[in-house]
């Protein structure tokens, strides 16, 4: 960087205080996402995994659902717990939810404070970016990948929620991070330190069971295939890790039963009486759910079991197109330099998850591989390093440019992250993706304001959820259930996205452009009388 001694200057202040800049990096990202707890209402999701944890809570059951563990979960209710809601024992966890937010009027307080406890799980992320960072780069790699992890949209949208995906991503990304320093030189402490990642990655969410297998083994087929060691050295080695290995698993275990609270009892379908037997039923529940599939909505089509492409047309429209380039030039650099060494962990971790992706059978969201925007932000940060260290001017250039466009693609859509669609989707991306990608019911409390503001005296609505309105959200006029068919309703109609989409109705919205955008997310139209044929 001879050439460009302020760069060269910069870098080498951000390499010795390259953990405050990712601190400062991290606060900053968390500012962000604290300001969207009073902006977005609740989604889909939230009130049941809010119901399950209080649950856990205070009567130290786990009996609403076995499908996700309880991680995350606790975590939520617990800052619900904390501003006074109180289990009200209802037998259906939605509706419990719904009461729970809503109990004496303290919905905005209770949903902020249910949000603001799932913070550290970002925290944990961004400090397994970084520490991924340091090891294939320097301080500088990994303040890039930092900065480029924490401007993520996706990743800013479900850090800023009451739900799974989050910790998942953090405890999946962490347990890999620490296996890389594990297998280098296992011993008691770092062994420990394994084996508690794997038990909290295992409590967060169940696709743990598939991601890390299948990434554990990309990696390693990887470093076989790069360092090519010999068979007898390798099994040797491979031999003398397997104690270490006994020992991780014994700690990931007892963790797991711990956050069942040492639950004993049945597991039918293995006919055993098991430690934390909601463990082992809410794998049963995964894999049933999953061979039966799930609704899923991309580019116009409906599909009960999904569809094979769904992550890659997903990951196209949902991550930003610097980020996607940023990690086409890792791989390029790589190919050039012959230097892919520092990469290929990431990337078999990237290849991984999206193997595993297209294998699956619920397609409702990219959050459910959000763990892969770790490997993008380290793929992405070594790309901007390689790119700030030539001594070509148009890569410097090149490489500022993708950093500000990166920085700015997220700011701008504030505070709509779990909206955000890049430059490839267009004015409508309706048209290709819906649910938790674009609509999660996030946008009810901005709806009911801006009804307030336009003096909306009754609403005719197509809506998947009246959840809003039991938890005393903002107040709604009077409102009827949309009718099916090709005619709209006179006067104001508010339609949900996910909703419009999933079920094909009402089809006249396919031809008429909304009023409004609510939070991206409802489309609100107006129709005066004697013009109601949308046209």
């Amino acid at each position: 960087m001879q050439s460009f001694p302020t760069v060269a200057r910069l870098f080498s202040w951000i390499e010795r205080n390259s953990g405050r800049v990712a601190v400062a990096l991290v606060l900053i990202a968390s500012l962000r996402i604290v300001s969207t707890y009073r902006v977005l209402s609740h989604t889909t999701d939230e009130p049941a995994h809010l119901a399950a944890g209080i649950e856990w809570i205070q009567n130290g059951t786990y009996t609403y659902e076995d499908q996700h563990p309880p991680l995350a979960r606790v975590a939520g209710a617990l800052g619900l717990y904390l501003t006074g809601s109180r289990w009200t024992r209802n037998k259906d966890m939605y509706m419990e939810g719904f009461l729970l937010l809503g109990q004496n009027k303290r919905y905005n307080k209770a949903l902020f404070y249910s949000r603001l406890f799932m913070l550290p799980f970002f925290w944990v992320a961004a400090a397994a970016v970084y520490c991924w960072g340091r090891r294939v780069g320097s301080g500088v790699v990994a303040v890039l990948s930092v900065l480029l992890f924490t401007t993520m949209p996706a990743v800013l949208a479900h850090a800023g929620l009451a739900t799974t995906d989050m910790a998942l991503t953090a405890f999946a990304s962490a347990t890999l991070v620490a296996s890389l320093y594990w297998v280098e030189k296992p011993g008691w402490g770092r062994s420990c330190v394994l084996g508690a990642l794997l038990g909290l990655a295992l409590l967060s969410k169940f696709s743990t069971l598939a991601f890390l297998p299948a990434a554990w083994l990309l990696m390693y087929l990887t470093r076989l295939c790069r360092d090519r060691p010999g068979t007898q050295a390798e099994l040797r080695r491979v031999t003398g890790l397997v104690p270490w290995a006994v020992m991780s698993l014994a700690v990931a275990a007892f963790l797991v039963w711990a956050g069942y609270r040492f639950d004993v009892g049945p597991v039918d379908y293995l006919q055993a009486r098991l430690p934390a037997p909601a463990f082992f039923t809410g794998i049963r529940y995964v894999f049933l759910h999953n061979n039966g599939g799930h609704l899923a909505y991309l580019l116009g089509q409906r599909s009960q079991t999904g569809f094979w492409y769904y992550y890659p047309v997903v990951l196209g429209v949902k991550t930003p197109l610097a980020t996607l380039i940023l990690v086409l030039a890792a791989i390029l650099f790589a190919i050039r330099w012959r230097d892919g060494r520092s990469l290929a962990m990431p990337m078999a971790m990237v290849a991984a998850l999206l193997l595993v992706g297209l294998f699956s059978h619920i397609n409702i969201g990219v959050r459910h591989i959000l763990p892969i925007y770790t490997g993008f932000a380290i793929c992405g940060g070594v790309a901007l390093d390689r790119m700030f260290q030539a001594k070509q001017a148009w890569l410097v250039a090149v490489g500022s440019m993708l950093l500000l466009w990166q920085v700015a693609s997220g700011a701008l859509v504030h505070p709509d992250y779990i909206a955000y669609t890049n430059e490839l989707a267009g004015r409508h991306p309706e048209r290709i993706l819906a649910d938790s990608d674009l609509d999660w019911n996030q946008g009810m409390r901005g709806l009911a304001l801006r009804l307030q503001e336009l003096g909306v005296r009754r609403l005719t609505f197509k809506i998947a959820s009246s959840g809003y309105m039991i938890a005393n959200g903002h107040s709604f006029p009077p409102y009827d259930f949309m009718p099916d068919g090709d005619t709209p309703p006179v006067g104001w109609n508010a339609v949900s996205v996910t909703e419009w989409k999933l079920t094909g109705q009402p089809k006249w919205a396919e031809r008429v452009e909304p009023t409004e955008r609510i939070r991206r997310s409802i489309y609100l139209y107006y129709f005066p009388p004697g013009k109601r044929n949308g046209n």
